[in-house]
């Protein structure tokens, strides 16, 4: 039996300025990392804003979120490239 934990992905890699790379797992934890010293303050960056918004009052799903977070990364070009490859 297979018991799924809620606002849980598989983890999103994110290369980050020093070039350590960060996993992004949980909402909460994208919420952190696109308010926190995010690189790019560009349209997905905003819909991805948008998106974690929208799921906490009930207008997205956390697909929606997981989709807009790495569009976010995208246009942030922080995705590493492994990540690209799959």
């Amino acid at each position: 039996m297979t018991v799924s934990q809620p606002n849980m992905f598989s983890g999103i890699p994110v290369e980050n300025s020093d070039g350590t790379i960060s996993i992004f797992c949980t909402l909460p934890q994208m919420a952190d990392a696109l308010a926190n010293d995010w690189p790019s303050d560009g349209p997905m960056f905003l819909a991805a804003l948008a998106a974690l918004v929208g799921e906490r009052v009930g207008r997205c799903s956390t697909r929606d979120v997981h989709r807009a977070f790495i569009a976010a990364a995208l246009e942030a070009d922080c995705l590493p490239d492994s990540y690209m490859k799959n």
